[in-house]
């Protein structure tokens, strides 16, 4: 019996990396795709003749449909059951990768681009569900470090990925190159997966489901078009307002149907749950200042200091592994002292690099750039992980799903919004600034632009850093207990085991 008893353990603690290996596949993809487009666009509206507003809607439309098929993670997981959904994911988006590039126009191109979206927005909240369901609560911190390789690498090496191919190469391999890597997902899923049942066949919230999506769609598409059309646009506003209306809704109606018992599309009653809340408030906030920030990189490096997209991206790239190096660290911190060890040293870290980006100018040495944005990784790495640990330290398994679904939503709006935000905060102050030169000079000279673009540029840096200080201060307000060294209950002796390890 002890035998039997042992081998069952240590079948699980191996398991637990093989779906490391599995998952990561996927989430690294579907992250990826949200920034390898980007260093792309002026190849692609060479390509297919069209004007830049046009173009946004490549990565518009992709944004839009991973905001609103997102809160369905929690319902098909359940219905279909998780390996079941996660494979059809995968499919999906590796079908709709290699439709993109096949694409033969801008029409074309946007509708597959929103099937890749459809698979791509349900696989990294899946990842998240399979590994908290696997590894025990005092090693969530390491899963959650293991797990930043592609929630940190791939909003770096996107560009730097998109760049190159451009470059050197031609457009369709960035959608090409997710084809055999989703492949070997989709294989390594139906072969080393292991089914988990489903849960019923519960009713599809309908109602709930079309004001989110309705909603979640206006604000991203008001989002989006602020930088485009500025925010006194009335096309902005009238979509921005109504869909917070929506979103208004919908939350009225998913809390009158858990309060009668019935299952809600998104339960949002998870925000009763402190450290959830605190997490995603925190969460909201350095996903406007860092990934929103992460716009301001390329106007800096391509517009001011005339890289090339690739030549760009390689400055950027040491900040990525720093990052994956930090959320590994951070993962054992967290996992012996709680999430608090990590997130403030990890906030002091991006305030003082945000702080330096700041000050940032024409002539700032390439040397000490990469130093500061070293600095941001390691910042970024040290509390983006900790903040999913952090957020589900509380919820029951369960629900997994429906918490990591939306965790991920609150990084896509406020991702959107610290885009939409900081471009427009560009180009506004830039014409400020502009102005108050050339007034000193009276001329507006090529010089003068290049300055007043960049006062622009640390200006919105320094909003940046003020998000990160309201989340230090969110994170003050965080109570989460320290992870025990082993559950109570029938799997004791397995966590005891896990601890040992």
């Amino acid at each position: 019996m002890p035998f039997s008893t042992n081998r069952k353990q240590s079948d699980r603690l191996a398991y637990k990396w093989i779906v490391v290996l599995v998952v990561i596949f996927g989430s690294f993809m579907g992250i990826l795709d949200q920034t390898v487009v980007n260093n792309a666009l002026p190849h692609l509206q060479r390509a297919f003749a069209v004007d830049f507003n046009s173009l946004q809607w490549v990565i518009t439309a992709y944004t839009l449909t991973q905001g609103v098929i997102t809160p369905t993670t929690a319902f098909f997981a359940n219905r279909l059951g998780m390996k079941r959904f996660y494979i059809i994911s995968l499919i999906l988006f590796t079908l709709g990768s290699a439709l993109c590039g096949f694409a033969w126009n801008l029409p074309t191109l946007i509708v597959f681009r929103v099937i890749q979206a459809v698979g791509g927005a349900t696989l990294f909240p899946l990842a998240i569900s399979f590994l908290f369901a696997e590894f025990p609560p005092q090693q969530r911190g390491l899963a959650a470090g293991v797990l930043s390789v592609s929630a940190l690498m791939a909003p770096a090496v996107g560009p730097t990925l998109g760049g190159y191919l451009v470059t050197y190469a031609s457009w369709p391999l960035i959608f090409f190159i997710n084809v055999p890597v989703g492949i070997v997902a989709i294989v390594l899923a139906l072969l080393l997966l292991r089914k988990r049942p489903a849960a019923g066949h519960f009713p599809f919230d309908l109602p709930g489901f079309l004001l989110v999506a309705s909603g979640l769609t206006a604000v991203l598409y008001a989002l989006s078009n602020a930088s485009i059309s500025g925010w006194s646009s009335p096309s902005v506003l009238v979509t921005l307002i109504g869909g917070l209306g929506l979103l208004a809704l919908f939350a009225r109606v998913e809390l009158r149907l858990s309060s009668c018992g019935k299952r809600p599309l998104v339960d949002l009653s998870l925000f009763a749950n402190g450290p959830f809340l605190s997490s995603n408030i925190a969460n909201a906030l350095i996903s406007f200042g860092f990934f929103g920030g992460l716009i301001l990189l390329p106007i800096y490096m391509q517009e001011l200091r005339g890289l090339n997209a690739f030549e760009s991206g390689l400055y950027t790239l040491p900040m990525a592994f720093a990052s994956v190096l930090a959320a590994l660290i951070g993962g054992r911190l967290v996992d012996r002292f709680g999430p608090r060890v990590a997130l403030f040293p990890g906030l002091a870290l991006l305030c003082l690099a945000t702080w330096q980006l700041g000050e940032i100018t024409l002539t700032t040495s390439y040397p000490w750039l990469v130093l500061v944005f070293v600095v941001r990784g390691l910042g970024a790495g040290l509390v983006l992980q900790p903040l999913t640990v952090s957020a589900l330290s509380k919820v029951s398994p369960n629900q997994y799903t429906q918490a990591s679904s939306l965790n991920t939503v609150v990084r896509f709006v406020f991702t959107s919004l610290g885009i939409a935000v900081l471009a427009t905060f560009v180009q506004s102050r830039a014409g400020m600034h502009v102005s108050a030169l050339a007034s000193q000079v009276r001329t507006i000279s090529p010089a003068i632009r290049q300055q007043g673009l960049d006062l622009a540029v640390q200006d919105a840096f320094w909003l940046s850093l003020a998000a990160f200080a309201l989340a230090f201060l969110v994170v003050c307000f965080l109570r989460v207990p320290k992870p025990v060294p082993q559950e109570q209950g029938e799997n004791t002796a397995s966590e005891r085991l896990v601890v040992a390890e």
